[in-house]
C-alpha cells in the first residue's frame, strides 16, 4: 500500500507537530532511516510517501495478519461533504492530507475499498461500554474503531511494546 500524506499548510498538521521536530535534517534522517520518501513541495509543505506491506507477521505468533490503513487514509472514507469540499481545495487527490493508494502509485478500486469496509463491518465486535472499563488490545490482531460516541470518557493510550516495520514485515525491505 502506498500512504501518501502532507503536512503543514490550512487543511493538515504541521510537520514540526506530527514527528515532534522543528529541525529538518533531523526529519530527513528518521525519515530515511525509515524508508519514506519525502519531498518539500513549492509552498513548503511536506509530503511523504510509504509503501508498507498489506499484511505484517505478528512477532510472537509468527501469523500473517491484516494490517494497514488503506481505508481509514483513503479519501473515500470522509463523510461526503467533507470530501467535496477538500477536493475542491487541491489540485489533484495527491495533495490532500492523507490518501491511499496500490503500492505501484495506482489508484484503489471503489469496489475494493467497499469490500474491505464490509469485512471490518461482518468482523466488528461492538463492546457495550461501563463506566471503569478498561480496554486493552494487540493493535496487530484487533482493528480498532471509531463509532461515534456521547457523553464524558478519557482516553488513555499506551504502547507497551512500540515496534517498527521491521519488526513485523518478511522481507528485508519494509515497502516490499
Amino acid at each position: 500500500m502506498l500512504y501518501v500524506r502532507n503536512f503543514g499548510g490550512p487543511l493538515g498538521m504541521s510537520w514540526e507537530e506530527v514527528f515532534q521536530t522543528s529541525d529538518r535534517l533531523e526529519l530527513e534522517t528518521f525519515c530515511r532511516e525509515n524508508e519514506i520518501a519525502f519531498e518539500w513541495t513549492a509552498r513548503g509543505r511536506l509530503r511523504t510517501r510509504q509503501v508498507r506491506p498489506a499484511v505484517a507477521r505478528h512477532p510472537r505468533t509468527e501469523g500473517r495478519v491484516w494490517f494497514n490503513h488503506v481505508t481509514a487514509l483513503h479519501v473515500s472514507t470522509l463523510p461526503p461533504r467533507l470530501r467535496g469540499m477538500l477536493q475542491k481545495l487541491v489540485r489533484d487527490d495527491a495533495d490532500l492530507p492523507s490518501n491511499t493508494y496500490y503500492g505501484d502509485g495506482a489508484p484503489i478500486e471503489p469496489e475494493v475499498l467497499d469490500e474491505i469496509r464490509h469485512a471490518y463491518e461482518i468482523e466488528a465486535v461492538p463492546v457495550a461500554w461501563r463506566s471503569g472499563d478498561v480496554l486493552m488490545i494487540d493493535n496487530l490482531l484487533v482493528a480498532h474503531g471509531r463509532l461515534p460516541f456521547d457523553g464524558p470518557r478519557d482516553v488513555v493510550v499506551v504502547l507497551a511494546e512500540p515496534m517498527n516495520w521491521r519488526d513485523v514485515t518478511e522481507s528485508e525491505s519494509v515497502g516490499s
